[in-house]
């Protein structure tokens, strides 16, 4: 992928973006698994607000000599054996969804870490995340992991599975559930959990999520194209 292509895929979602929410505020992040540190780095010249990176050691391998210029969160699933090697490189871990998960992070921060708890919303086995009627449970006792605060909730939604009208209804019935669970908890106002923040939309709906009330959204493929191989791109990145 060529920084040209990239800065005019980016504008077009800016300016897509600022038609369907009627602001500026919602949040850009480049997700750039298996993309390189350079493709990443004209994503940020391009204009997105963050990057997001899933696996920690893809993300430690390659930004070792230099972190980027904008916030990096991880966005996929964080073993606890894995938050050592992570926990100094990401600006915030996207995917808090375990206690011992919270354990792990307090035991190795010495100021304050910016989270945000996933929520599986669509109650699948293969996805990490609390259960929707976890959520709020858990976010008023994060006060017991003092170096932890909740900028907000994360979600990966369930995929179309066809289209059609009635599956589109159900994705956006999920986001409009996500974006009330989101407000419900937001509204307690608790000092350790403002969840400024909604992570929710990828490429292929992140539309629909801004006009549920995203904040965040988080792309990959409509910036950079279909996804490389693993093996090609872990090569690129030496």
């Amino acid at each position: 992928m060529s920084r040209a292509l990239i800065e005019d895929r980016v504008g077009e979602i800016r300016q897509r973006m600022r038609s369907v929410a009627g602001h500026d505020a919602v949040h850009l992040m480049a997700v750039t698994k298996y993309r390189t540190a350079e493709e990443s780095l004209w994503a940020v010249e391009a204009g997105v607000d963050a990057l997001g990176e899933n696996r920690i050691q893809e993300a430690v391998q390659k930004w070792q000599h230099a972190k980027p210029p904008v916030p990096l969160h991880a966005i996929g699933h964080v073993q606890t054996n894995k938050v050592k090697y992570g926990i100094k490189l990401f600006d915030s871990i996207d995917s808090l969804d375990s206690e011992r998960l919270a354990d792990a992070i307090e035991a190795r921060v010495a100021e304050v870490m910016p989270v945000m708890v996933e929520v599986n919303m669509g109650l699948e086995e293969s996805k990490s995340g609390l259960h929707p009627a976890q959520v709020l449970p858990f976010i008023t006792q994060l006060n017991r992991w003092p170096h932890l605060k909740a900028e907000g909730l994360m979600t990966v939604l369930p995929a179309r599975r066809e289209n059609s009208v009635e599956e589109s209804r159900r994705i956006r019935n999920y986001m409009q559930e996500m974006a009330d669970l989101w407000r419900m908890c937001r509204d307690e106002g608790l000092p350790w959990a403002p969840l400024n923040h909604l992570s929710m939309g990828m490429s292929g709906d992140w539309e629909w999520a801004v006009e549920a009330g995203s904040t965040m959204i988080r792309l990959g493929t409509s910036i950079f194209g279909p996804r490389p191989a693993a093996g090609a791109q872990d090569a690129a990145n030496k």
